[in-house]
């Protein structure tokens, strides 16, 4: 069947399309619908998230091949010349399903997320390859869908246009998070309300579905590790790097000597990797090391480390890990640095430097009402967000351990949190707490015009909000598991926003593509 799609460069859509020889994303789709049911970032949303309830639910298969049959036992017949669950479509009524996405642990609902029915009957989905070696901002596939949406700013999503019948497949999915789950019955002609959030989270584990391939440095002042399982990862998924897991842990340093950096947890789940020093297996000491990541988490070590300005004998970061990590960032690579972290940036090199107004090290110890920045889409949608899960009091969020690292940033380097009082330390006021910058910086060379602006590879994002303060042992064994705090409400967010597409945050996210009909 000859390819269909259309070019979609710059969009939040991108993440979840094929990459063209000529480099722009373009996606292969099968929506019957012709409605607007994408996300309005302009637009609010309410409601409380369902509790949760039973329900049919399957890991998600993949396959890279495109599904041509039709299983053609729909009550009520689709269009002429359809293919797969197309022909399952009720014509001249609206037959659709709503519901809510969720995190991992089924608890706090995300937004953004890209629901769809798969025109494959038996939900067989493109392949997710693992790890990123070349700039493929639209390198996710969600294949031949029948109809698509966004999850709006509390989770909740419509589908219409939806095929009815017995098992049909639904697909949640966000970057490289995806998991399918099977509905039982829809109905011709009416509403399917999904409750709770068995069919509609994302996966905790590999055998749900697909989890980006994740690379930890755990340090001695951020519980970083923990986060993770507070969010639903479930603990099968930490291991020793290239043992199997899809969060590879490699040890970091302590504080001083005094606050050990975590490691594994005895068993099954093998050795931490070894950061403690420039060695050469350490994550970021080489870019085909980091190669092997969608992800790299970078937790606060309690000191840079960095013989650029640290005052510890200790060093584990040099000219050459900072050239490869930037590196890596340039050719579609994802980073999530806290606190001290900072130094990837401020010590990095010059294009790195330049991304904000880099204050230094500091001890950590403010806390405070925070502000969210509400001046661009994502942020009115954060803003909306930490209201739904409530994580806002008075308007602010509440947060504890906060550093001061950052001044202002440069656009467009982004701001997302801020501090709308004078820093302890600073005495200065609207000081960042959490920003993020799209990479290579200025811009892919020779991409050509968008009307989103440059088109970029990858992201880094840098808080100097701790992940719920000092690490309380081996991981993840020593850790609580869901629920999170309010302070980690925020971090989920935008860990779950630096999974997704890279595309600019200043702008509103696009609702998914027209339809285009399937070439005969």
């Amino acid at each position: 069947m000859p390819a269909r799609g259309i070019v979609v460069r710059g969009s939040a859509w991108c993440a979840l399309v094929l990459v063209s020889a000529a480099g722009a994303c373009s996606s292969t789709h099968a929506s019957d619908q012709t409605g607007d049911n994408g996300y309005d970032a302009s637009q609010s949303s309410s409601g409380a998230p369902n509790s949760d309830a039973s329900g049919s639910e399957d890991a998600s298969g993949s396959s890279s091949g495109t599904f041509m049959g039709g299983k053609g036992d729909a009550s009520v017949d689709g269009p002429a010349g359809c293919i797969g669950l197309l022909c399952d479509v009720p014509q001249g009524c609206t037959t659709s399903i709503t519901g809510t996405v969720y995190d991992p642990a089924g608890a706090n609902p995300l937004y953004n997320v890209v629901v769809f029915i798969p025109v494959d009957p038996s939900g067989n989905l493109p392949a997710i390859k693992s790890g990123t070696n070349s700039c493929n901002t639209c390198d996710v596939s969600i294949g031949d869908y029948v109809t698509a949406t966004n999850s709006l700013s509390d989770g909740t999503f419509k589908l219409t246009g939806v095929p009815a019948g017995e098992n049909v497949p639904i697909v949640v999915q966000v970057g490289k998070w995806r998991r399918m789950a099977t509905i039982p019955t829809v109905t011709a002609c009416a509403n399917t309300a999904l409750p709770g959030s068995s069919m509609t989270r994302l996966p905790a584990k590999r055998s749900e579905g697909n989890i980006p391939q994740m690379a930890l440095v755990t340090g001695g002042q951020d519980n970083l590790g923990c986060f993770l399982e507070g969010v639903g990862l479930d603990p099968s998924e930490y291991s020793a790097p290239h043992a199997g897991g899809r969060v590879d842990i490699y040890q970091g340093l302590p504080t001083s000597g005094t606050t050990v950096a975590p490691g594994l947890s005895p068993g099954d789940a093998g050795t931490a990797g070894d950061c403690t020093s420039d060695n050469h297996d350490c994550v970021w000491n080489s870019k085909s090391n980091l190669e092997s990541y969608d992800m790299v988490l970078l937790a606060c070590e309690g000191d840079t480390f960095d013989p650029a300005e640290s005052t510890s004998r200790v060093t584990n970061k040099t000219t050459s890990s900072k050239t490869a990590l930037h590196d890596w960032l340039a050719e579609g690579g994802k980073v999530f640095a806290t606190h001290y972290q900072y130094t990837w940036f401020k010590n990095g090199p010059p294009d790195f430097q330049g991304v904000a107004d880099w204050l230094g090290g500091s001890g950590g110890y403010d806390m405070g009402g925070y502000t969210v920045d509400t001046t661009f889409p994502k942020g009115k949608v954060l803003d909306e967000w930490l209201g739904t899960v409530g994580a806002l009091s008075q308007g602010q969020i509440y947060l504890l351990q906060v550093g001061e690292s950052v001044g202002a940033v440069i656009p467009p380097t982004q701001r997302w949190i801020y501090n709308p009082a004078a820093d302890v330390a600073t005495g200065l006021s609207n000081d960042t707490k959490y920003m993020s910058f799209l990479t290579p910086i200025g811009g892919i060379p020779d991409a050509g015009p968008s009307d989103a602006g440059p088109s970029y590879c990858g992201k880094a994002v840098f808080s100097d909000l701790h992940a719920g303060g000092s690490p309380v042992g081996a991981i993840p064994g020593a850790c609580a598991g869901p629920p999170i705090s309010q302070q980690l409400k925020a971090l989920e967010f935008l860990f779950f926003d630096l999974s997704a597409c890279v595309a600019n945050d200043s702008l509103a996210p696009p609702n998914p593509p027209p339809w285009q009909p399937p070439a005969q």
